[in-house]
């Protein structure tokens, strides 16, 4: 119902769904296992790494994920690099963590009000021709940067695209997602207000303006 099926000869696109792509999973907070020349692994931090100012090669963890293409179709075609975003089952987004135990009723009412509320994901609904044999959603989030000549000689993992409705509406909270500016909303409001507004009454001085202590 959201998806189309492309030929492997079709040029990748923006909403494109891939299966197997590979995901790094990094973490410079501890050491990592650095392969040096002729000698076993050692474990280095990422600081050491920095401060030796040298390219090194070093042990990593891969998942392998299912993506969406977020790069615009024209640069997708001819840029150096795609970025795609990872694709999780629903029940990983919060407000939908046991959305299994819900009536139909009320899962469809969430999915409508949080797909309005929440600019960081985009429901995918399930499909086995796409490979999807439960609820997904797209994490805007969770990019993951390839190489277009390494993800065109991939195509045969491209499972599906979005259909022209889904896609136009992909785009758009993709959009969205990205040019977001953060503001403080409660700025207008004075120190009598602040107090009364059951929401940043209880904000620490910290938080405050000068005009609302």
């Amino acid at each position: 119902m959201n998806y189309d099926f492309p030929l492997s000869s079709d040029l990748i696109e923006q909403g494109d769904i891939f299966m197997n792509i590979p995901c790094v999973a990094f973490d410079f907070s501890g050491e990592l296992s650095v392969l040096e020349e002729g000698a076993k692994p050692v474990n280095l931090t990422w600081e050491e790494i920095v401060n030796d100012k040298k390219d090194v090669a070093a042990i990593l963890g891969i998942d392998s994920v299912p993506a969406i293409v977020a790069t615009q179709t024209c640069d997708a075609q001819s840029k150096e690099y795609v970025t795609l975003c990872q694709i999780l089952e629903l029940s990983e987004i919060k407000p939908f963590r046991e959305y299994k135990q819900r009536t139909t009723k009320r899962l469809a009412e969430e999915l409508i009000t949080q797909h309005r509320k929440m600019p960081g994901f985009f429901y995918l609904p399930p499909d086995s021709k796409v490979g999807f044999s439960d609820r997904m959603a797209v994490a805007f989030a969770n990019t993951i940067r390839v190489r277009r000549k390494s993800l065109e000689k991939f195509v045969a993992n491209r499972k599906g695209r979005l259909n022209k409705m889904a896609y136009e509406h992909f785009r758009e909270k993709l959009s969205h997602f990205f040019h977001r500016y953060a503001w403080n909303e409660w700025y207008i409001l004075n120190k009598e207000e602040i107090e009364a507004h059951k929401e940043y009454c209880t904000y620490p001085p910290n938080k405050l303006f000068d005009h609302q202590k």
